[in-house]
C-alpha cells in the first residue's frame, strides 16, 4: 500500500526537490499535480510522468483517487488549502512557513484535526543529521549549559518587486517569513520554548518586504538566540552555532553538513550530510506516519509555534 499523493503547487520547490522525493519513495506514489498555468503545469507531468494534470485546486482536492496532498502554493493559500483539503479527507503536508498568521495555522490545525487527518509542516532541516549530531550533543550534557544559539542566512536573488515572496499579502514578509523561519524552527528544537522577542527589520529599497532582519530570542529554559537573515545578499554564510559552557558547535555551511565540536581543549571536524534530496526524509516521514496512523514528526502544532516567534518579531521591529 502506497500514500497517493497530489501536488498542489509546481512552483521551484516542487520542480527541485518534492516530486522526486515522492517518486523515490517506496510509500508514495505521485498521482496528480496542480498549477494554474496550463504552460507550466505541461512541462511539469512531462519532466516527472504525472499524467493527470488540472490548473483547477479545487478539482485536485476533490479527487477521490488521492490521499494526501502537498500544499506548495504561495504563503496566503496555504489556509484555504489546507482547510479545504482537510474538509476533503485528505491528509496535508504544507509548505513553509505555515501560513500568514497564528490564527491561520489554528484554523488548519482544527480542520485536519476535525477531519481526522494528518498536518505536516515541511521544516525539513530537523531531519539533517547535523542537526540530530548537535542536539545529542547538547543533551547529553557535553558542552556544558547551551547559552546561545546563532545562525546567519541569505537569499542572493534579487526578487521583483511583484515576486510573492516579497509582497506582503502573498508571502507574509520577507526574508524572516521565507528563510528565517526554517532557523527559528530549529531554535525551538534545539534550545525549545520561547518566551521572548525582539527584533529589527531593514526595509527595502525595491519592495514592500523586508531585506534583512535581526532577531533576539529568550528561550524559557535559559539562553539566547540570535538570527540574522537577508535576501539579495550573494556571499552570506548559512551558519548555525551553539556555544555553551564547556563547548561550542559550529556548522559554516548548514546544507553540507560539516560540523566543527570544540570540547575538553580539541578542535575536531565532523562531516554529518543531509540526503541529496532535503525533502526525502521529509516525505518519507510523512507517507510512514499516514501508512501506520501515526502523527508525523513536524506537527501543524510544531509549525505554529514558529509562526508566533515570527509575528511577535515583526511586532517587535513596527514598535
Amino acid at each position: 500500500m502506497k500514500v497517493r499523493w497530489g501536488l498542489l503547487g509546481c512552483g521551484d520547490i516542487s520542480r527541485k526537490r518534492v516530486a522526486d522525493a515522492m517518486i523515490g519513495d517506496v510509500n508514495s506514489e505521485l498521482v496528480a499535480a496542480c498549477r494554474r498555468d496550463q504552460g507550466s503545469l505541461r512541462e511539469f507531468g512531462s519532466q516527472f510522468g504525472v499524467t493527470e494534470l488540472t490548473t483547477s485546486a479545487e478539482a485536485l482536492i476533490a479527487r477521490d483517487d488521492l490521499d494526501a496532498i502537498y500544499v506548495a502554493t504561495p504563503v496566503h493559500l496555504h489556509c484555504e488549502h489546507t482547510v479545504a483539503a482537510a474538509e476533503a479527507g485528505k491528509h496535508v503536508l504544507v509548505e513553509k512557513p505555515m501560513a500568514l498568521s497564528t490564527e491561520e495555522c489554528q484554523q488548519m490545525i482544527d480542520a485536519c484535526q476535525a477531519a481526522g487527518v494528518n498536518l505536516g509542516v515541511a521544516y525539513y532541516r530537523r531531519f539533517y543529521p547535523v542537526v540530530s549530531r548537535m542536539a545529542e550533543l547538547i543533551q547529553s550534557g557535553a558542552i556544558g549549559r547551551p547559552l546561545s544559539i546563532l545562525a546567519t542566512t541569505g537569499n542572493p536573488l534579487r526578487f521583483p518587486a511583484d515576486d510573492w515572496r516579497v509582497v506582503k499579502a502573498q508571502g507574509g514578509g520577507g526574508p524572516l517569513m521565507d528563510i528565517g523561519s526554517h532557523r527559528l524552527d530549529l531554535f525551538l528544537q534545539l534550545f525549545g520554548s520561547i518566551e521572548n522577542v525582539q527584533a529589527s527589520c531593514v526595509p527595502s529599497p525595491d519592495y514592500q518586504a523586508e531585506q534583512a532582519a535581526t532577531v533576539l530570542v529568550d528561550f524559557r529554559d535559559g539562553g539566547q538566540g540570535v538570527l540574522q537573515c537577508f535576501f539579495g545578499t550573494r556571499y552570506t554564510p548559512d551558519r548555525l552555532e551553539i556555544i555553551g559552557t564547556d563547548g561550542w558547535l559550529c556548522t559554516d555551511d548548514l546544507n553540507a553538513g560539516d560540523l566543527r565540536v570544540q570540547i575538553d581543549g580539541r578542535c575536531e571536524t565532523e562531516s554529518h550530510p543531509p540526503h541529496s534530496n532535503y525533502h526525502a526524509p521529509l516525505i518519507e516521514d510523512f507517507s510512514q506516519a499516514v501508512l501506520a496512523g501515526r502523527t508525523p514528526r513536524v506537527t501543524g502544532q510544531i509549525g505554529m509555534a514558529t509562526n508566533q516567534v515570527i509575528r511577535a518579531a515583526y511586532q517587535s521591529s513596527d514598535q
